[in-house]
């Protein structure tokens, strides 16, 4: 008889101590999580047969939900031991303190601004006034402007890029 046809419980019991295998060499620096795992594939298996769904190569399936399953531990762990990690106080203070940038007057500012927008095309401009003065959303601009949102993007990524090089070649300059 083939196993699509035996009892969701027989299909378990059958494929458990596989999956079990599975758990156990995936996650053997960590043990505490072995039980939990398997216990996650169990309620995953389950969940999917009480839905009505017929798994016609069972076994395949829970493998594919085990990785998963230990995908999502190392994730989790992960974040945790990154949460966990120890700051050494001392060692913060003993940091030199960063430098104060040298203002920089609001005429020069402007003066920079001004002949960045100089610098533009008509389309640019029209851009640049109406993304970030105006705030308008891309669907709106498109709109506007009479092109795609996927070309409004990709003005707005050459935009930001070019005024990103004009600013650091501006810095050099004037700093």
């Amino acid at each position: 008889m083939p196993q699509t046809q035996n009892k969701p419980e027989s299909v378990w019991l059958e494929n458990e101590p596989y999956i079990r295998k599975i758990c156990t060499y995936k996650l053997s620096s960590h043990p505490h999580e072995i039980e939990d795992a398997v216990q996650e594939v169990a309620l995953a298996y389950f969940d999917t047969v009480q839905k009505g769904t017929e798994l016609r190569e069972p076994k395949k399936w829970l493998t594919v939900v085990a990785s998963n399953v230990i995908k999502d531990v190392y994730q989790r762990l992960s974040t945790e031991t990154r949460r966990l990690v120890p700051v050494d106080e001392e060692a913060v203070q003993s940091l030199p303190a960063p430098e104060e940038p040298e203002e920089i007057p609001e005429s020069v500012l402007l003066q920079c601004k001004s002949t960045f927008l100089a610098s533009l095309t008509e389309d640019e401009r029209t851009l640049f006034r109406l993304r970030f003065v105006k705030r308008m959303k891309l669907k709106t601009i498109a709109q506007k402007m009479g092109i795609s949102e996927g070309n409004v993007k990709l003005r707005i990524f050459r935009l930001k890029r070019k005024a990103k090089k004009y600013v650091d070649d501006w810095s050099e300059n004037y700093l």
